[in-house]
């Protein structure tokens, strides 16, 4: 019974949030030619993408890397000068030191990706699979976020190298859970930003908020722990920093997008929260499907907003009249939960 709760206190939350959806005017519509299928003219994928972050350009594409729910990393490039975008991806091999210690995940489940240019790694935020009735806890030993080394550079690179966990304050787990962990993670030079996917009630189903954790990544001190209840912050799936007072956020249950702004003492300054225009690709009208569950959030140079969706599949398909709009081929999209990708201009 406590699971069925935890899957559908969720689900709960978004079907309220998409019946006040379009009355909204403050909506963030997507930019043209977007959304767009993370699938490739060969059929090649992505698969639950839970992670994204802007790396580049090269060769007028732009320059991505993801990792997704089931433990794969991609090198994602996408041609805007398409219509539409064209889509291309790389998945990354891990080498034998990397695959030894995975295989001792019950499930790699990645959440958060982050390039972290000043130390040329990618920092990664796994979350914890492993609870059991003899050790309730084990999945806090492998929870939390990742430093990894690749081979050659971002924007070219195939291969993970290395792999080792960063030390957090013992502070930012005292909330997590079996498959409940940081969804959202980024840093800036001075300060690390964690995210809890949900703060669970005593009788572990899922509340209206959660948490933010602020780090000082060069003392590894706890600086600030925020609840979002008063900034009406359901969950967070993923997390952008453009600044140490700054931060966007990804509100998955209630399908929107949220701009924090701090003061030098991290105090909440302001929170301004905008939902997000989830179409499907190629058909603007059909943008209620409750299985698009946005997950991540990263930027590009010219500051537009890019958005990756983990479908949510026991609910990720049109309803019967939608589908009389769709082709076989989306159909097919829908019917083997390829994730979709959304670009946004920055309304913020």
């Amino acid at each position: 019974m406590k699971n069925l709760f935890r899957i559908f206190l969720p689900l709960i939350a978004i079907i309220i949030f998409v019946n006040l959806y379009f009355i909204h005017s403050d909506i963030i519509k997507t930019a043209d030619n977007y959304p767009i299928w993370m699938k490739d003219s060969s059929g090649n994928r992505t698969d639950q993408t839970s992670g994204l972050f802007f790396t580049g350009e090269k060769d007028g594409k732009k320059m991505f890397i993801s990792c997704d729910d089931i433990g794969k990393i991609n090198r994602i490039s996408v041609d805007e000068s398409k219509n539409p975008p064209q889509f291309e991806f790389t998945e990354i091999k891990f080498s034998e030191q990397v695959s030894t210690l995975f295989g001792k995940f019950k499930k790699r489940d990645m959440e958060d990706i982050y390039f972290d240019s000043l130390n040329n790694t990618i920092l990664l935020a796994i979350e914890g699979h492993e609870y059991s009735s003899y050790d309730p806890e084990i999945y806090r030993k492998k929870e939390g976020i990742y430093e990894l080394t690749f081979n050659n550079d971002i924007l070219s690179f195939d291969s993970v190298l290395t792999i080792k966990r960063l030390k957090m304050p013992e502070a930012v787990y005292a909330h997590t859970y079996d498959n409940i962990g940081f969804e959202g993670f980024s840093e800036t030079e001075n300060y690390f930003f964690l995210g809890l996917e949900n703060y669970q009630t005593k009788t572990n189903d899922f509340s209206d908020s959660t948490i933010i954790y602020i780090v000082n990544r060069k003392t590894n001190d706890l600086v600030k722990t925020i609840g979002t209840s008063d900034l009406k912050i359901s969950s967070v799936c993923g997390l952008y920093s453009d600044g140490d007072r700054s931060l966007f956020g990804i509100d998955r249950n209630r399908r929107s997008m949220f701009h924090i702004l701090f003061d030098n003492e991290f105090n909440v300054v302001s929170c301004l929260i905008k939902p997000l225009d989830l179409s499907t690709p190629g058909h603007p009208e059909i943008n209620d499907v409750l299985g698009f569950a946005p997950e991540s959030v990263t930027f590009d140079k010219e500051n537009n907003i890019y958005v990756s969706i983990d479908p949510w599949k026991e609910i990720y398909k049109p309803d019967i009249a939608q589908r009389k709009r769709l082709s076989q081929e989306e159909l097919d999209n829908f019917y083997s939960f390829v994730p979709i990708m959304y670009k946004f201009k920055n309304e913020f």
